[in-house]
């Protein structure tokens, strides 16, 4: 399977970002709630840095809409996934 000339390669760091969600999914999987929370909220902030610093083609499938509001949305993201991940009780 040739994936030259596909979209694969335009998604650019977008895949960084994926691989590091997944590795918080494992570890929710694993029953490391707050671990694996602050893995994902880490991974939504890398986004928001990346898109911040890089060009629409450099950012590849994180450029979704303007600068700003992409940066923003990721930070919000991330700090809501933090909190929520922080907040839950985690005895029965």
């Amino acid at each position: 399977m040739i994936l030259r000339g596909s979209g694969f390669r335009r998604l650019g760091p977008w895949w960084l970002v994926g691989a590091t969600v997944v590795v918080g999914l494992v570890l929710f999987g694993l029953k490391e709630v707050r671990l694996g929370g602050e893995v994902i909220a880490g991974a939504f902030g890398a986004a928001a840095l990346i898109r911040a610093v890089t060009s629409r083609h450099g950012a590849g499938g994180l450029a979704v809409r303007n600068k700003p509001l992409d940066v923003i949305m990721l930070l919000a993201l991330g700090l809501g996934v933090l909190i929520a991940s922080a907040t839950v009780k985690l005895s029965v």
